[in-house]
């Protein structure tokens, strides 16, 4: 299903949506997109021309570090309902690897699943990809086709909002005097805008990776890891801004009478992520953990899931100190 929202009705829909729920969105300044939260006596307009944020959206359900329990007060740790406008694909990829890795894999994670029932993203089309947009690389498309509740591509009229969910259908209708059907002609300009992005993208990423990528990074010798991990300076970045990664560890703490648990990001990338009692570590090298990276996303994830645990998203290259192109380590395997 298709509607219309003409844009002198976006900021009455906000307000609207803001009555119940926290909204957040993507704006750009200095020429970089972030992610702002929306404020009814400082209006900042949305861009959803923009790619991707330079944050990643996984902050809303995998906070980097976050309470999860505590002992023997029961913690209620129901979030506030929020909704978050103007994601990207390359997003959506990350929240795709959650769900199944939290809620399709056994067991489920509860804290996890709360966040994700209560929070419903309204994704947006990626009509101009930059230099650094590899989406079509891991087999993705600049535009959303699912995951989201509704998807939002700009047209002259306003905006073209595509549901993908009861959810999403439900949103709509609750605000229905806000929006209009959809004319002849609108969908004939998502797709001509969606056709250029794909073009764009072509003419970036000339190259494919494709279901024998997983082969070859599980036999990679040890001097192409060696090549490839040659400039890295561990500055974590690539882990950190990664839609996907979804590593943790978690800690206890004492706090007054209680104690605390704890759960925070951890990366494959640290030196004591594979660390076990007794001081043993089958990755102390930093060859080995680098590489351990490309076999979780490109292989290990394949193997259960058959998708790439990657979503092209381009932040690790933009991050990286050295400029390790993902890219150009695939493919010259």
């Amino acid at each position: 299903m298709n509607f219309l929202l003409p844009a002198h009705n976006l900021e009455k829909w906000l307000k609207r949506l803001a009555a119940w729920a926290k909204i957040f969105y993507s704006f750009t300044e200095n020429g970089k997109a972030h992610t702002i939260r929306y404020n009814p006596d400082n209006f900042i307009s949305p861009d959803f021309k923009n790619i991707r944020t330079a944050e990643n959206i996984k902050h809303f359900f995998f906070p980097s570090r976050g309470v999860v329990a505590r002992f023997p007060t029961v913690l209620d740790l129901r979030p506030e309902p929020i909704v978050i406008m103007g994601v990207k694909n390359c997003d959506l990829r990350g929240v795709d690897v959650f769900d199944r890795v939290f809620l399709h894999w056994q067991p489920v994670d509860d804290l996890y699943k709360i966040r994700r029932e209560n929070t419903i993203i309204i994704s947006s089309d990626c009509p101009e990809p930059m230099e650094t947009c590899f989406c079509n690389f891991v087999g993705l498309k600049p535009y959303p086709e699912g995951i989201a509740d509704l998807n939002i591509t700009l047209v002259k009229s306003g905006y073209l909002i595509e549901v993908f969910s009861k959810r999403g259908e439900d949103l709509v209708h609750a605000d229905s005097d806000l929006f209009e059907e959809v004319k002849d002609g609108f969908v004939d300009e998502r797709e001509d805008t969606r056709r250029r992005a794909l073009e764009r993208l072509d003419g970036i990423n000339k190259n494919r990776i494709n279901d024998k990528i997983p082969g070859l990074v599980e036999k990679a010798s040890k001097n192409k890891i060696r090549d490839a991990r040659d400039d890295c300076v561990e500055c974590f970045s690539c882990l950190h801004c990664c839609p996907t990664c979804y590593c943790f560890l978690l800690s206890d703490y004492k706090r007054g009478d209680d104690i605390e648990r704890i759960r925070t990001w951890d990366a494959c990338y640290y030196a004591a992520y594979a660390r076990v009692g007794g001081g043993a570590n089958p990755r102390s090298r930093i060859d080995e953990r680098f590489w351990n990276r490309f076999q979780c996303k490109f292989n290990y994830f394949y193997q259960y899931e058959r998708i790439f645990a990657c979503s092209g998203c381009g932040r690790c290259f933009s991050g990286c100190s050295a400029k390790i192109d993902i890219r150009e380590v695939l493919s010259k395997l």
